[in-house]
C-alpha cells in the first residue's frame, strides 16, 4: 500500500472517529473537519483560546500530523485564498444536531 493511502486511510478513520479534526499551517490551527459547525466554511482558522475551549467541550477532538499545504488541493492552498480567522468560539455557528 502506498504512503498516500496509506495517509488517506488514517485520515478518513479521524473523520470517522471525530467530531473535530485540526490542522496546523505553522502556527496557525486549521480546522478541516467538523460535524456540526455550520459557519464559517471549512476549512477556517482558530485562534488557541478556540480550540482550548472546543477541547474542553468536545472530548473527540483531534490533530493531524500531516500539515494543513499537504492535504489540499492548490486551489485551496493560492496564496489569494484568506481562511476566515475566528478568535472568539461564539463565532462559531453550530447545527442543532
Amino acid at each position: 500500500m502506498s504512503a498516500f493511502l496509506t495517509d488517506k486511510e488514517k485520515h478518513l478513520q479521524m473523520v470517522y472517529k471525530n467530531n473535530v479534526v485540526v490542522a496546523k499551517d505553522g502556527n496557525k490551527i486549521i480546522v478541516i473537519h467538523s460535524k456540526r459547525s455550520v459557519k464559517p466554511l471549512l476549512p477556517f482558522e482558530i485562534s488557541q483560546a478556540v480550540f482550548d475551549h472546543w477541547k474542553q467541550r468536545d472530548a473527540r477532538i483531534a490533530m493531524t500530523d500531516t500539515p494543513y499545504k499537504d492535504l489540499f488541493s492548490a486551489a485551496v492552498n493560492r496564496p489569494d485564498h484568506k481562511l476566515v480567522y475566528v478568535a472568539d468560539f461564539n463565532d462559531i455557528e453550530f447545527s442543532d444536531q
